[in-house]
């Protein structure tokens, strides 16, 4: 079998006026660009070509893959194996029995033969059409010229988005033929040969196989077509280029253009005065069936004035286009810009577009099933969708026309003089764009619509509300570093005044948002309700907050001990909590509520120095005064003990215990320095311990004599009866322990000596051995 690449279409093309050696190098590149793929599946010249031999179908079992070479093989053998299949199922079909279903898809199958050559011979006819006929590409073009290229340049581009269109819903279509295709085939696989619908089986499975194969010949003369379209319009949008290079001025199309112009201008101005008499028209009648009629006009009326604006800004275009051109004109000419023709004329396309799909969905409503009402309609809706069309083709040609422009001006005058227009006219396009972005309703609260646009404002408050509060921190701390104001004063300050930029911020955002100010008062009373109810504890705490910030019984770096137990420094007083780290480094939110309304110990209030008494005791016959200077000894090496002629380290002996002197360390502190060193009891005690052991000062603890006390005859080693206890009634032999829980009786009596036997051994001093 010989393989052949599927090659596109060589449609012949319209001669033109422009010379060969111009067009055959880039008509020669696409040519290559297109047939890279083909070249890249070919294969080696040593290589021989595989022979084709059709598959003919056995229809008396038939199968359903014979068709899958299909499309593989040439148009020619395609053809050729056609005129096979057809011969083969009429040999076969003239067995059928009659019946009068089955002859009716007989006569489909025979339909399906004769659609496929009328694919081809549509391909055939294709081949005889060039892609754009009309459209002229001259040597010496003017701005005229170029214009009548341009529009058949766009309309052979609609025409290829339209290819693209046809050529995605035939590849949807490929895939369903498919489909049922294996559908048709499951069907028949489920009948047996003996089964009288095995025949009609059969038959529809070839007829499906018929379909497919149509569907195959149609998709490829689709993409034919759409690389012939595509190969044509890259050589034409070239060919345009070269023409804007090309340019001639011409006063004779100067003179067309200037006449169009004003013709469109005073068509403009006619349309206008209709306009005004037809919205009168509309408060005079009540009946609705008019009144649409003369909505529908007046959309006619706005949508032929919107295209006589674009018409009038293309001829401007055209004609500065023209003028620039002109070699005798002295003065130099400037760009021809409009600000915001197109961004309106785009919104304005919009607008009439959505008010067409509520005019039609209203006639809908009213007309019903009335199908000549509804046709009567819907050919006024047609006019308006028509021109709709047509404006948005329009909006299409001024923007080309405006890149044309910058692209003439640049060529003539060069970049440096037109850089300035074409950065202004840039700008003006990213302006229009951001506009229309901006303008986009995302959502509506209280029927006030909000758009991207209300969006970055809102964005922007907060931004600049945040970089208030932020220069105004940078500001006070800068203050606190001059020493013009204390560290508290300054935070105190910077809360307060943080609050406010806040307010202020909800009071600006929620006006953007369309609230009327005027309506706070009543936001206040039903917050003052939701804050007795539901916000009661968070109100209270922000009051508690203020009091703190105010009153000043906390600041910024107070040690603290809350009733609770918490015991840290204040590093935060927010509007809900206070933050406090411990000496864990632990961040605990503590309610504000609990400052103002629980008992607070403050270490840090006035004086940071503070009493604190360590408790310790050593054994008697220690000679006092020694423990005095050991315990003083040991309080100087701890570096937060705080000594002056007011506040002395002193040695207390508070009692005589049991088995000690008791003492008390009564010693200053610097509580500043508590966080860092941690436990200061531990470290006194430490340093105690430390002071003891050298001095060799005994710290003495709890020691216990234990008595042991036998009861009855002592035993011998070789005894082993039990012990025989008697009673009032008989005598018990118990075996075990002798404990207070095998006594009856009087055993809570004897509770403590008893109880006492257990571990004896582990005693201090007392005779454990008997």
């Amino acid at each position: 079998m010989a393989e052949v690449s599927a090659c596109p279409l060589h449609y012949p093309r319209q001669s033109r006026s422009a010379p060969a050696a111009r067009q055959w190098p880039l008509r020669f590149a696409v040519a290559l660009l297109l047939l890279l793929p083909a070249i890249a599946f070919a294969q080696l010249p040593s290589t021989k070509p595989k022979e084709f031999s059709p598959v003919v179908p056995d229809f008396n079992q038939l199968a359903a893959d014979w068709w899958t070479q299909w499309p593989d093989v040439t148009q020619e053998q395609r053809s050729l194996w056609l005129n096979d299949v057809e011969k083969a199922w009429l040999d076969w079909s003239k067995a059928i029995p009659e019946d009068a279903e089955l002859g009716d898809k007989v006569s489909a199958v025979k339909l399906r033969f004769a659609g496929i050559r009328k694919t081809w011979a549509k391909r055939d006819e294709l081949k005889k059409v060039g892609v754009l006929p009309e459209v002229k590409f001259p040597e010496k073009p003017n701005v005229l010229q170029w214009a009548q290229s341009d529009a058949g340049v766009a309309r052979g581009q609609q025409r290829l988005d339209g290819l693209r269109l046809e050529k995605s819903q035939m590849d949807e279509s490929v895939a369903q033929s498919l489909s049922r295709l294996r559908e048709r085939v499951l069907a028949l696989r489920d009948k047996h040969r003996s089964d009288t619908k095995y025949l009609e089986a059969t038959v529809d499975v070839f007829f499906a196989q018929l379909s497919h194969l149509q569907t195959l010949e149609e998709q490829r003369l689709l993409q034919e077509q759409l690389t012939a379209w595509q190969e044509e319009l890259t050589i034409a949008r070239a060919e345009l280029e070269r023409m804007l290079k090309d340019l001639q001025f011409s006063a004779e199309a100067a003179k067309k253009l200037s006449a169009a112009r004003t013709q469109e201008k005073s068509n403009l101005e006619d349309l206008a005065r209709e306009r005004s008499d037809s919205q009168n028209l509309i408060f005079e009648s009540s009946d609705a069936a008019v009144t649409m009629e003369q909505q529908l006009r007046m959309m006619n009326y706005s949508v032929e004035a919107l295209e006589n604006r674009l018409q009038v800004r293309k001829q401007e275009l055209l004609l500065a286009m023209n003028s620039v051109l002109d070699a005798n004109e002295a003065e130099e000419q400037k760009l021809s810009l409009s600000k915001d023709l197109v961004g309106n004329a785009e919104t304005i396309r919009t607008n009439l577009i959505r008010q067409l799909t509520v005019r039609q969905r209203q006639i809908v409503a009213w007309v019903g099933e009335d199908a000549k009402a509804m046709a009567k309609w819907w050919r006024e809706f047609e006019k308006v969708a028509s021109g709709l069309g047509r404006a948005g083709d329009l909006i299409d040609d001024v923007k080309r026309y405006e890149t044309a422009q910058l692209f003439v001006y640049r060529r003539q005058q060069g970049w440096w003089k037109t850089l300035g227009e074409r950065f202004l006219h840039q700008f003006e396009d990213l302006r229009t764009s951001w506009r229309n972005l901006a303008n986009y309703k995302l959502f509506a609260i209280s029927e006030q619509p909000i758009t991207l646009k209300d969006i970055a404002q809102m964005i922007l408050v907060i931004l600049a509300a945040w970089g208030c509060s932020r220069l105004l921190n940078w500001f006070l701390r800068r203050m606190v570093r001059k020493n013009r104001t204390s560290e508290q004063s300054s935070y105190t300050l910077w809360r307060i005044l943080n609050y406010c930029i806040v307010l202020i911020t909800i009071i600006i955002l929620l006006t953007m948002v369309g609230l009327d100010t005027s309506k706070l008062t009543l936001i206040a009373g039903a917050l003052s309700v939701g804050i007795g109810f539901g916000m009661q504890a968070i109100f209270s705490n922000f009051i508690s907050g203020i009091i703190l910030l105010f009153e000043q019984p906390l600041r910024v770096g107070d040690l603290v001990e809350l009733e609770s137990g918490v015991f840290g420094r204040i590093r935060d007083i927010n509007v809900r909590s206070t933050r406090i780290t411990t000496r864990d480094n632990v961040d605990i939110l503590v309610p504000n509520s609990e400052f103002v309304t629980g008992r607070v110990t403050n270490h840090t209030l006035d004086d940071p120095v503070r009493r604190i008494h360590v408790a310790f005791g050593v054994a008697y016959g220690t000679d006092p005064e020694e423990v005095r200077e050991a315990a003083m000894e040991a309080a100087e090496r701890v570096p937060v003990t705080f000594t002056n002629w007011q506040r002395k380290t002193e040695v207390w002996l508070t009692g005589f215990g049991d088995s000690s002197l008791d003492f008390k360390l009564v010693v200053w502190v610097n509580s500043n320095a508590v966080s860092s060193l941690g436990d200061l009891t531990a470290i006194y005690n430490i340093e105690l311990l430390r002071e003891f052991n050298q001095r060799g000062i005994e710290i003495p603890f709890p020691q216990r004599d234990l008595h042991v006390r036998s009861w009855g005859p002592a035993q011998t080693a070789n005894d082993t009866s039990p012990t025989v206890f008697k009673t009032e009634d008989a005598p018990v032999a118990r075996r075990g322990s002798a404990g207070a829980e095998d006594w009856p009786g009087d055993a809570a009596d004897h509770g403590d000596d008893a109880g006492a036997g257990d571990g004896g051994g582990e005693g201090g001093d007392g005779p454990a051995g008997h």
